[in-house]
């Protein structure tokens, strides 16, 4: 691989996490709607299984983004945000949040 091509896939993921972490300061703090579901963004690299896993602790599963990291809890408490981070999601968003990020079907 040349060093250009390097660099810039670097700062790719450079700009890429800056914005994760932006977003999850700005997001992350926000109220939902509704307490009971909410969209949990997990680690993107995290795999499939680990993100699963993480997001059943949340709560029952009930949709999914267009990338495997995002996952839509609901949790009967009313506690669906406050559970994803527990269960290591970066941040939580809305479930209509996920509509941005595309779905799948």
């Amino acid at each position: 691989m040349s060093t250009t091509v390097r660099d810039s896939l670097l700062a790719s993921a450079i700009c890429g996490a800056i914005g994760l972490l932006t977003a999850a300061v700005l997001l992350g703090s926000s109220k939902i709607p509704d307490p009971a579901e909410a969209a949990g963004v997990f680690p993107p690299w995290w795999s499939q299984q680990a993100v699963m896993a993480a997001a059943a602790k949340a709560g029952v599963i009930r949709d999914f983004g267009a990338v495997p990291f995002i996952v839509v809890v609901r949790d009967p408490e009313g506690r669906a945000q406050a559970r994803l981070r527990q269960a290591g999601a970066l941040f939580s968003v809305a479930p209509a949040g996920t509509a941005l990020c595309g779905k799948l079907r």
